[in-house]
């Protein structure tokens, strides 16, 4: 029998649980608690999606603290671009421009702390498989953000890998609370992706059943 079920989307780390999630995170990573922590900050703050920082090497790191910014090509954008020029080989589409995201001083903090001693070759985020050689798969770090948010301590649901980029875009819009700079922020199309991409719609029907249900 077919599973019909929608797949849930992924949702943010909410702010009352944050430091909590973070510090089990280490808790519960053993001896890749640097690794897995760092990871967690980078995405955090900087909103790119896990399978664009996985694969960072430690040169990419290095770069990146030099010029003071992060530039990444978003595999999302890219692959999708080149599905349609396959599709549409005259196309004049151009090809998408790198998302670049600046590094904050607590970052840098964090990264030249995590890159100290290590080979410019090396990938900076390994795999638990190997010695250096490959890096961590977005699902596997996925998962371990599942198993933090299934443990005792936590106990919240629907948070995956992309949990980070949405708390990421969360942050931006309570701090905000302007639609067009979050769209800009997470190189979205258009402002009606990035409403579904926040869940305001789903926040207002639960608000209005609250304010409905108060005079019953």
């Amino acid at each position: 029998m077919v599973n019909l079920r929608k797949k849930k989307p992924a949702k943010p780390i909410p702010e009352t649980q944050y430091l909590r999630f973070k510090y089990r995170l280490e808790e519960l990573s053993n001896e890749w608690a640097e690794r897995n922590l760092t990871i967690f900050l980078l995405d955090i703050a900087t909103g790119y999606r896990l399978q664009d920082i996985v694969d960072l090497t430690i040169t990419n790191i290095k770069e990146a603290i030099s010029n003071g910014y992060f530039e990444i090509q978003e595999k999302k954008q890219y692959n999708a671009w080149k599905s349609y020029m396959k599709r549409n080989p005259r196309s004049l589409k151009k090809e998408p421009e790198k998302r670049r995201h600046d590094i904050v001083p607590q970052l840098e903090t964090v990264l030249l702390k995590y890159i100290r001693g290590k080979k410019k070759s090396e990938y900076a985020f390994p795999s638990q498989k190997g010695s250096g050689s490959r890096y961590i798969a977005a699902k596997s770090y996925s998962d371990i953000l599942k198993e933090v948010a299934e443990d005792k301590e936590i106990n919240l649901k629907n948070i995956t890998g992309h949990s980070l980029r949405k708390t990421y875009a969360r942050r931006l819009w309570e701090e905000t609370k302007d639609l067009e700079y979050v769209r800009i922020a997470l190189g979205h199309l258009s402002i009606e992706v990035t409403k579904k991409y926040l869940g305001l719609d789903d926040d207002v029907k639960e608000n209005a059943a609250k304010i409905a249900g108060r005079k019953l």
